[in-house]
Formats: C-alpha cells, structure tokens, sequence
C-alpha cells in the first residue's frame, strides 16, 4: 500500500514537473514566436519600405526613361531639322551659283536682242528701199503682164480659128477616105475586094504592090510580071498579108 503511495506520489511529481515543463516549454515557444513574428514583422516592414522604393525607383526610372525617349526624339527632330538645313543650305548655294549663270546667260542674251534688234532696224530699212524697187517693178511686170495677156488672147483667138480650119480639113478628107474607101481595098486587076482566106486573100509582090492571090498568080504565069509598075516577079516571091482592110499607097 506504502508502495502503491510512493509510486502515484513519484507519478504525481513527475506529473507536476511535467508539466511545469510544458508550461516552460510553451511560455519559451510563445516568447520565440513572438520574437520570430516581431523580426518577420520588422523584416516584412523592411521589405515593404524597399517594395516602395523600389516602386518608385521604377517610377522614377520610367518617367526618366520616358523623359530620355522624348529627348531622343526631340534630339532626333534637331537633327533632321539640321540635316534640312544643311540641305536647304547646300540647294541655296546651288540656287545661287545657277542664279549667277542664268544672269550671265541672260546678258548674254540681251546683249544678242540688242544686235539683233540693229540688224532688224537695217533690215527694215533696206526692205524699205527694197519695197520701193520691188513696186516700180511690180507696175512693170503688171504692164508687162496685160500686154502679155492681150498677146495670149490674140494668140488663142488666132489659134481657135485654126483649130476650126483644121477640124473642117480633117472632116473633108474624112469624107473624102470614107469615099475612096471600097475603091482603094479592091484588087486592081479583078476590081473586086480581096479576102483574108481563100484562094483571093492579099497577097505583097516585091515592089510593094499588093492584089488578090487568085489574079496575081494568072498575071505572073502570062506575063511574068506586077500588074502595076510591071517589074519582073517570081511567084516563089510573092507574101501573103494576114489582113484584109489595107490601104494600098501609090508612088
């Protein structure tokens, strides 16, 4: 029984120390977490301070940024307006040299007006006198001219009138070729007209006489001879003429 007493007395001891322990152990844990969450706490505050500035780090290094990008294109803008310059500078130096050639050229070329404004006074004044020449020559060609059309007209009456003396000729010996037509395409021997075929086409003798076939061949084989001038022909001579409208000519 004294045992069992010693034994719940150690227990209960051992309780109590126990947990006087934990009562420790707690109230040390609390003091190390408190301590753990005031330096969390001071380091949570630090880290917010150095987010902040670095925000506004940031912010300072974007609106400098933004301020560098404006100066740039406001740097960029000056050098462009330079380089404009430069250019406008480089076209008005050569504005300025062709200006000073085209004010050469143009004394040059009022310097040519004026001769040639003298040699057309010169020129107006010799066409003046030419002017005169030319109209005291004018009123001798205008002579000239109506007396040549008075000899024109003469001329054309004198050839009208023989115009119509030959057109009067020519129907006479129309007339006249019309008339002695069907006697001078007739054979002189037989009297009748002779033939393109046949046994009474023309025939040329070497005289130059021509008759029909048929009757120059009788008067050779009689006489030996032209019926006309009377030369004497073969009948190996004799040409036929392949026509039958011939107008023979007398010599």
């Amino acid at each position: 029984m004294e045992s069992c007493n010693a034994a719940n007395h150690v227990k209960d001891s051992f309780l109590a120390e126990e947990s006087e322990w934990l009562q420790k152990w707690t109230q040390l844990s609390t003091e190390l977490f408190d301590k753990e969450a005031k330096k969390c706490d001071t380091q949570q505050s630090k880290l917010l301070l150095l987010l902040d500035y670095v925000k506004k780090q940031s912010r300072n290094y974007s609106q400098q940024k933004h301020e560098l990008i404006s100066e740039n294109c406001f740097l960029i803008k000056e050098m462009n307006i330079l380089r404009d310059f430069e250019k406008q500078k480089s076209d008005l130096r050569l504005y300025s040299s062709q200006k000073e050639q085209l004010t050469v050229e143009r004394d040059g070329l009022l310097l040519q007006i004026e001769e040639a404004k003298a040699k057309c006074a010169n020129l107006r004044q010799k066409l003046e006198e030419q002017g005169k020449t030319m109209q005291e020559i004018n009123n001798a060609f205008q002579r000239e001219l109506s007396e040549s059309e008075i000899q024109r007209t003469d001329a054309l009456n004198a050839l009208k009138r023989q115009d119509e003396k030959h057109l009067r000729e020519m129907d006479r010996l129309e007339q006249n070729v019309q008339n002695n037509y069907s006697e001078l395409n007739t054979c002189t021997i037989c009297k009748r007209p002779w033939d393109s075929v046949g046994v009474h086409r023309l025939v040329l003798l070497p005289c130059g006489h021509v008759f029909g076939d048929a009757c120059i061949r009788e008067n050779l084989r009689q006489r030996g001879s032209c019926a006309k001038c009377h030369r004497a022909v073969y009948v190996e001579q004799l040409r036929y003429i392949y026509g039958r409208n011939v107008l023979p000519f007398e010599t």
